[in-house]
């Protein structure tokens, strides 16, 4: 490390049938600082050039056998010693000796007798002019590879001359073959594009003015026919006197480059599965109308909307396909308005449709005249779903829920406006989907709420802020408590106490219900499997179940793996299930509650009465118990209607061996009413309001008392 590099001395190869001169030649080559190889003859001489590489060659020219002329045209054909200097000596001092010499493919000559010392010098220089040579060989090679690497040519032109050269990566680039065609600016301008050319020819004729500017993109016609992209830069050189002399152009294809920033631009602008604007460019294409609406003092709405019930789609067919039924959406949308807005008198002046992710799009209208001419394409919007969309040879049937918000009167901001839009495609969807509905004020605190709750609801369970509270069920014929019912309750940190009425819609909307059901689930198993082995009253639990839940895969292993976990046996779980859950799918439902019925559960249906189903459908259905809806029971004292349609159910569901429990019982009159016509279970505010575990298990002895005191002989009159 650290010592310098040896480089070895050039080889001079001496050629010569003398012997005398060779051995005068090792003397002076050797103290002029080259190492030494000889031959006799010109035989000789070719044989050592395949074992030595001499990097200069001194070649008599009479010898026996080859002459040194034949030996040079030899060795010129040699590729590796095409270029190595050759020094011929001959005692020929005539002219046609030197001619032949040069036409052999000498280098230089000399005429003996020699002068040693001027030769060395001769020598020396020759290969230091050799080396030279052969850097501008590799620098022009490595020059060459680098501009077709760059795809960059370049190109010259000498006004004094006019003359022009090109280098060989503009044949190349242009696809001109060099042999056949002279450079000039006519042949340059023939490749340009007839789009481009009358730009092209302009931009040449301004060319000697001093100001010119330099730089000029423009598209070719290769010979292959491709359009390729070019970008040419061009430098005047001006004389002393100030007259253009000289033209030197570097000339670059960037078609690639240009593609790759189209598709850098396409990623970072549009979405790619549909390929309409995504959020970045929607958010900026938004804040440029704000300023254009300001100063022009217009108005604009932004309207938010996105599938209903997208996600039945994907848990039904998979991602694949609700990926491709995206795509089909925002492809008819974006028919629609092409259409709808060729007709003309549309009531705005300009769309920009965006997918901002998920299933979710928005649309910008500028220019609006008023919120009717909103209103009518909103309506256009909702009626384009009427028919299926086709994918992957299925029938896809959806609707679309739509929120729009004004400027200036709903927000001024990007983030308001997109907020409020928002905000009012979730007040069309809690009205009933299907529907377009304007940004109120008076709603936005409700909404405001409501986004609050779901933004605390995953964090609430993970805090333990949920708990369930259980309601006693009273078996009207033995006049005791057996069962309970598992209500769900919220109290959180920040939003106080959050009604199940308020709460478990919103887990439905965003899924949240699966994960918050199953805590309920396993929660009311575990405390009814402690009060059995405590020998406490309850000996039974019911547990709602959402249609998200019902319509699960894998919901019955769940339920197994849930009572094999708690250790409760399968006949002392009571499922609840909401009757519109059996007219989604009729033949699904049949067979989830019959696969239920085989892991030995105990099957209700809850709120019976004020759903979709009647008494006549459920001889399809494995159904154990109606819970009639509280609805019916609150005046079932004063209003005859309510009478008489508890009487019917509890009467067709004895005829058809289905037990009815009666919820919101809350007063004497209503439990006299149910025992007198033969309800099977009761449940109310008049047994015991819903407690927590502990407070009912201290609550049980003073409930027994109540009911002991109820069902004593002459406590109820039973009707007749």
């Amino acid at each position: 490390m650290g010592e310098s590099q040896h480089v070895e001395a050039p080889l001079v190869l001496v050629v010569d049938d003398d012997h005398t001169t060779r051995m005068m030649a090792l003397e002076f080559v050797s103290q002029a600082g080259f190492r030494f190889a000889e031959a006799g003859d010109g035989e000789e001489a070719l044989k050592c050039l395949a074992t030595e590489e001499p990097d200069l060659i001194l070649l008599d020219v009479e010898m026996p056998g080859l002459s040194g002329f034949e030996v040079c045209s030899k060795l010129r054909a040699m590729p590796k010693y095409a270029n190595t200097p050759v020094l011929m000596l001959t005692g020929l001092n005539n002219n046609k000796a030197i001619d032949l010499a040069y036409s052999a493919g000498a280098t230089d000559f000399a005429t003996k007798p020699i002068n040693w010392s001027l030769l060395c010098r001769r020598l020396k220089y020759m290969y230091r002019a050799s080396k030279a040579s052969e850097e501008l060989t590799r620098s022009q090679e490595r020059l060459t590879v680098a501009q077709r690497i760059a795809e960059l040519g370049s190109w010259s032109f000498n006004f004094a001359t006019r003359e022009m050269l090109w280098s060989d990566q503009m044949y190349l680039m242009f696809g001109i073959d060099a042999k056949a065609h002279k450079p000039s600016l006519i042949l340059l301008c023939s490749v340009v594009h007839p789009d481009d050319k009358s730009r092209v020819v302009a931009w040449f004729k301004n060319v000697t003015n001093k100001k010119f500017a330099g730089t000029i993109d423009f598209q070719i016609v290769s010979q292959n026919g491709q359009n390729r992209q070019i970008r040419q830069v061009l430098e005047q050189v001006f004389s002393d006197d100030g007259k253009l002399c000289h033209l030197q152009a570097t000339v670059q294809d960037f078609t690639d480059r240009r593609k790759a920033e189209q598709r850098i631009h396409q990623l970072a602008f549009y979405d790619e599965l549909t390929g309409l604007a995504n959020r970045t460019l929607f958010s900026e294409t938004l804040s440029q109308s704000i300023i254009m609406a300001r100063e022009n003092g217009e108005q604009f709405a932004v309207a938010y909307f996105d599938l209903d019930d997208f996600k039945k789609i994907n848990d039904t067919f998979g991602h694949s396909i609700g990926d491709k039924m995206i795509h089909a959406v925002g492809e008819r949308v974006k028919n629609m308005l092409c259409v709808y807005e060729s007709k003309g008198d549309i009531g705005y002046r300009s769309s920009t449709l965006a997918r901002m992710s998920g299933d979710e799009f928005t649309l910008l209208l500028e220019g609006i005249e008023s919120k009717n001419s909103v209103a009518s394409l909103a309506n256009v919007l909702t009626q384009l779903f009427e028919e299926p969309l086709q994918v992957d040879g299925h029938e896809l049937f959806t609707s679309l829920s739509i929120g729009t918000a004004l400027f200036p009167e709903d927000g001024e901001t990007v983030d308001v406006l997109l907020r409020n839009a928002d905000i009012a495609m979730y007040d069309a969807k809690r009205a009933g989907k299907n529907m377009h509905r304007f940004f109120s004020h008076d709603r936005d605190a409700e909404l405001v709420r409501y986004h609050a709750v779901e933004d605390r609801m995953r964090m609430a369970l993970k805090e333990d802020q949920f708990e369930v509270f259980y309601q006693p069920q009273l078996d009207l014929e033995s006049g005791k408590v057996d069962s309970a019912e598992a209500l769900l309750r919220w109290s959180d940190a920040e939003l106080g106490f959050v009604s199940p009425i308020e709460f478990i819609p919103i887990a439905e909307e965003n899924g949240f219900i699966l994960e918050l059901g199953e805590w309920v689930l396993r929660t009311a198993c575990e405390q009814t499997k402690r009060w059995i082995d405590d020998g406490f009253d309850v000996q039974k639990m019911a547990v709602n179940i959402s249609v998200l839940q019902f319509a699960q895969a894998g919901f019955t292993e769940l339920i197994e793996s849930v009572l094999a976990d708690t250790g409760l046996d399968a006949a002392q779980l009571k499922l609840e299930i909401t009757e519109s859950v059996l007219a989604v799918d009729t033949e699904h439902a049949v067979n989830a509650l019959k696969a239920l019925k085989q892991v030995g559960v105990e099957l209700s249906i809850d709120d019976f009465g004020t759903g979709y189903s009647s008494l006549s459908q459920l001889k399809h259905f494995p159904i154990d118990q109606l819970k009639i809806d509280q609805s019916f029971i609150r005046h079932l004292t004063e209003n005859s209607e309510d009478k008489a349609i508890t009487k019917a159910i509890i009467a067709m569901a004895g005829s058809m061996n289905i037990k009815v429990l009666a919820e919101g019982v809350e007063t004497a009159e209503h439990l006299e009413f149910l025992r007198a016509n033969e309800c099977d279970e009761i449940q109310g505010y008049y047994i015991c309001k819903p407690m927590n575990a502990q407070d009912l298990a201290n609550e049980m002895g003073n409930i027994n008392n109540l009911l002991a005191e109820i069902f004593s002989d002459g406590a109820l009159s039973k009707a007749s």
